[in-house]
């Protein structure tokens, strides 16, 4: 079981990297559900979902012990969503 809060954390950084790398060069686009984007933003999109989600799951399950892994993997998930945020120039306020 300790191997799980190491991989998320893994995936966490791997996603933040992927973001920079994303932000940074250009890539083939394509025509996604409608939408153009470029062939890496789709798994960023995927696991931004998603991992942030079993993040609190796992912090909410394992509530008697502290694990610093999933919080820091959290912490990198919200830093992910903010430069996204930034590079789509998504307004969240009006």
């Amino acid at each position: 079981m300790t191997t799980k809060n190491k991989l998320y954390l893994g995936l966490s950084v791997l996603v933040l990297l992927l973001t920079f790398v994303a932000v940074l060069k250009n890539f083939e686009t394509i025509t996604f559900l409608g939408m153009q984007t470029e062939l890496i933003w789709i798994p960023i999109w995927i696991a931004i979902v998603i991992l942030p989600l079993l993040n609190v799951y796992e912090i909410a399950v394992a509530n008697e012990e502290y694990s610093k892994f999933y919080w820091l993997g959290l912490l990198l998930n919200i830093i992910t969503i903010l430069f996204i945020i930034r590079d789509y120039k998504i307004e969240l306020l009006p």
